[in-house]
């Protein structure tokens, strides 16, 4: 299951009202956290050898979920001096032709950074380069900003967005863990497929 008709409907008004981002049902899943969302889209998406591409610091089950599902995490590492935050130069030279998907955290969990609109049109128009690559984006701590408002980057790309997976939850913003409820937005395809 997708989720329930009336809370698929309850994602897509939460998406409009805070992100401005326009999903119809289709194109929505609901699932036991985000977590469970990242690993499906990971298992319908990822052939053997497939690479992912995780900018450091990262989430400690991000690797191992792309390994599960028979395929290469690739470490982008950042550094303190980058504010924790990859380049779009440093993106463009990771990427090759086995690129399947960038996986990126923003607001990052553990390091708290969180991209600039800059930046965020900067890694955009890289991947608007490669059609292969898929973009996912773990929004799930984007409430945790306290300095700008955040601002999804799957706004600043109507090409990208076509292969874009925005994945959240309730876990994080509302301290309901023990609810398991994520949530994610891409195309119908992929959602289909996940489901």
């Amino acid at each position: 299951s997708a989720g329930v008709p009336e809370l698929l409907q309850a994602v897509a008004q939460k998406f409009e009202r805070e992100n401005g981002l326009h999903y119809a049902t289709d194109q929505l899943i609901v699932g036991t956290g985000a977590k469970q969302l990242i690993y499906t889209a990971l298992a319908a998406t990822l052939n053997d050898g497939d690479e992912v591409i995780i900018p450091t610091p990262f989430w400690v089950s991000y690797p191992d979920m792309v390994t599960l599902n028979g395929g290469t995490p690739v470490m982008l590492a950042s550094t303190a001096e980058s504010g924790f935050k990859i380049s779009a130069a440093e993106l463009e030279r990771a990427i090759t032709d086995k690129t399947k998907w960038l996986l990126l955290n923003s607001p990052n969990n553990p390091s708290g950074s969180m991209y600039t609109a800059a930046q965020f049109r900067e890694i955009a128009a890289v991947l608007e380069r490669h059609p292969q690559v898929y973009l996912m984006i773990d929004e799930i701590y984007e409430h945790f900003s306290y300095d700008d408002v955040y601002v999804s980057l799957a706004t600043y790309s109507e090409t990208l967005r076509a292969r874009t997976l925005v994945v959240n939850g309730v876990s994080k913003a509302y301290a309901m863990t023990g609810w398991r409820i994520g949530y994610a937005a891409g195309p119908a395809v992929l959602i289909k497929a996940m489901t």
